[in-house]
């Protein structure tokens, strides 16, 4: 959804720059629930204020809602088909390419010097090695933002 919605709100429509998508995003993670919600309630609210952020977060939610509600009846018949456990396998690479995608494209606005290289590569390297909560990393990233004034 991130890169979806980075299309729409800073390429397609120009309603933030890259830089200020991205803060939404940083600040979107650390809240709790799904990223595509929280970002479309920020989002709404700075283009149209309360009104566009429950517009915008209904954009985003109901199509889901309505479409899951769908899918489960449908689904509870062809669970256990071969071709269905198939297609899902097939559908995670995809899943995991999609993340990596959205992290490179995010790295633009994010990595602008040497301090946030230094910060975002211990922070890679301590998530790989280490079973440290995500949120304390987005913790100490802002700590660390504000103390050097990043």
């Amino acid at each position: 959804m991130v890169p979806l919605i980075k299309e729409e709100v800073v390429n397609l429509q120009q309603w933030m720059t890259q830089t200020d998508f991205v803060d939404v995003l940083a600040i979107s993670n650390a809240l709790p629930g799904p990223i595509a919600t929280k970002m479309s309630v920020a989002i709404g609210f700075q283009v149209g204020g309360t009104l566009g952020a429950l517009t915008a977060t209904l954009g985003v939610v109901m199509p889901s809602v309505i479409v899951l509600i769908l899918l489960l009846k449908f689904v509870s018949h062809i669970k256990d088909n071969p071709k269905v456990k198939s297609m899902l396998k097939g559908l995670r690479p995809v899943v995991v390419a999609m993340l990596v995608f959205a992290a490179y494209d995010m790295s633009f606005g994010s990595l602008t010097n040497v301090i946030t290289w230094l910060i975002g590569a211990a922070t890679l390297a301590l998530m790989i090695f280490t079973k440290i909560h995500p949120a304390l990393f987005i913790v100490a990233g802002a700590v660390v933002g504000a103390i050097l004034n990043l």
